[in-house]
């Protein structure tokens, strides 16, 4: 008999274990994270959103096991765990890095919840559809995106830029054993230009424009963003469409980023895009004259005046038409990218302006014609590693060759010794050759703007003209004047710390 009411006894205490193990789940409702200001609003039985302020809500969906919760984040791809405690009034966040402390500050009824996730589907196992996003197809990473996961959305739109930019080499027949051609001196030549091919490439594509998607693949993408309806799919989708020349589609995406999604972001560039009457691109033909300023844009202002110069931090640059655009060199070796539309405005086309709306405000009446310049391009026909130095190449009449020799020198110090190679490539009418020399300005040469002079003198179309009138020369002397400045506080430092051995460091 008591050995009976002992297991009993011992039944009955492991029954309690086990419900002191289980906390009561989350209610739905406002959570806050006291010390960031984050709320966890817990909308249903599985989805919840994560809000900061001025950022678009994320989308969450969650998961309870007995004290723990699992908080997938479907907008960036990660997942993070919490502990719930007894009254499942506050969530923990089991990693102390950044850890946020969640309480319950407004308890609220469900709503209904989403249908039940498919067999199979990414939703009904997050974790095993993160660890697969990063390589999973373009059919896989639809069918996930489909399925609510805004993560998967963005992947699949990355699937479909990366897939027009896979253009493989084909591997040259010198190079090919069974080819009558094959020889090893050949194939040598021939690797050597794919290299010099692939540089140029490479280098180019950092200051290209955006290469817009083809129109099929363009297509889907709005119904995409209104059958979603989340921050993170739409100004995906708007950025695409923009891309692609479709700006009034891309202002409806924007639009329900705003709404829908509750982007603040998304919101102010819809605002700037309502202001015009027209997002259809006109054909420039002649540059812009007078005051042209935005409320968003890396440019809120553009001051058109005479020759197409328009002040920028500093200094000048030069506006062009090419294309049937406004273009306007910036000094990281791209363009700002305008286009007219109807009402005297400008649409920023670029990266740095991208839906930026223009209206005229005043400035110049007229404007003195725009100068036109000859400009050679950089040839990268000087690989490394390659078959000969690049000394060698420079010697045999390499610009590329000469212009790199000259950045060899720079970046050991030896701005003097980099000053005739990026000279040779400035004289021959590359633009980026007179840049370099320019940045020897910067490092205490003050004969670079009587040099580009003289070329300029010779030839008024030489690119040496336009750097001359757009480089930053007082911007850069100060620069020069504070470098020196803080190389004296160093020597004086040294010379005080050597004369006084007993000073501390």
């Amino acid at each position: 008999m008591t050995r009976c009411l002992f297991a009993a006894a011992l039944s009955m205490a492991a029954v309690c274990a086990s419900q002191a193990a289980l906390a009561t789940p989350p209610a739905c409702g406002r959570y806050v994270d006291a010390d960031s200001g984050a709320r966890l609003e817990i909308d249903d039985a599985v989805r919840a959103r994560l809000l900061r302020e001025g950022s678009a809500p994320a989308s969450q969906h969650y998961r309870v096991t007995g004290t723990k919760l699992r908080l997938f984040d479907t907008d960036q791809g990660y997942a993070s765990d919490f502990t719930v405690s007894a009254d499942g009034r506050t969530l923990t966040e089991v990693d102390d890095t950044f850890r946020k402390t969640f309480v319950l500050a407004e308890a609220r009824s469900c709503d209904a919840g989403p249908a039940p996730a498919a067999l199979g589907s990414c939703r009904a196992d997050l974790d095993a559809c993160f660890a697969d996003i990063g390589h999973a197809s373009a059919d896989r990473l639809r069918a996930a995106c489909d399925d609510g996961v805004a993560i998967a959305c963005v992947r699949w739109i990355d699937s479909l830029r990366e897939a027009q930019d896979l253009e493989p080499f084909e591997r040259p027949a010198a190079c090919r054993e069974d080819d009558p051609s094959f020889s090893k001196d050949a194939c040598d030549h021939a690797a050597s230009a794919l290299l010099a091919r692939a540089l140029t490439e490479a280098v180019g594509s950092m200051y290209a424009d955006d290469k817009p998607l083809p129109a099929q693949a363009l297509a889907p993408l709005p119904a995409l963003c209104a059958k979603h309806g989340s921050a993170k799919v739409c100004n995906e989708v708007a950025e695409q469409l923009w891309i692609g020349g479709r700006h009034a589609d891309a202002r409806t995406a924007l639009d329900i980023a705003c709404k829908r999604g509750g982007d603040p972001e998304a919101c102010r560039h819809a605002t700037a895009l309502a202001g015009a009457a027209s997002l259809q691109p006109q054909r420039a033909e002649h540059l812009p004259c007078g005051r042209y300023v935005a409320s968003t844009g890396l440019m809120s202002e553009l001051d058109f005046g005479d020759r197409g110069l328009v002040p920028s931090l500093g200094g000048q640059l030069r506006a062009r038409i090419e294309h049937g655009q406004v273009r306007i060199r910036h000094d990281k070796g791209g363009d700002f990218v305008f286009a007219p539309v109807a009402g005297d405005m400008l649409i920023g086309i670029d990266s740095w302006n991208r839906y930026a709306v223009y209206a005229r405000d005043g400035g110049a009446a007229t404007c003195a014609a725009p100068a036109v310049y000859i400009e050679k391009p950089l040839v990268e026909d000087c690989p490394q590693p390659g078959r000969e130095s690049i000394a060698a190449c420079c010697a045999r009449g390499s610009l590329h060759g000469c212009n790199t020799l000259g950045h060899q020198r720079a970046l050991s110090g030896d701005w003097a010794g980099a000053k005739p190679e990026y000279l040779k490539v400035c004289t021959a009418g590359v633009r980026v050759g007179c840049e370099n020399l320019a940045r020897a300005f910067a490092h205490g040469d003050e004969s670079i703007p009587d040099l580009l002079d003289a070329l300029c003198a010779k030839d008024a179309t030489h690119v040496a003209c336009d750097v001359r009138d757009t480089t930053p020369w007082a911007t850069l002397a100060l620069s020069q004047a504070a470098d020196e400045l803080l190389r004296d506080l160093e020597r004086e430092e040294e010379t005080a710390k050597d004369t006084d051995p007993g000073r501390a460091d």
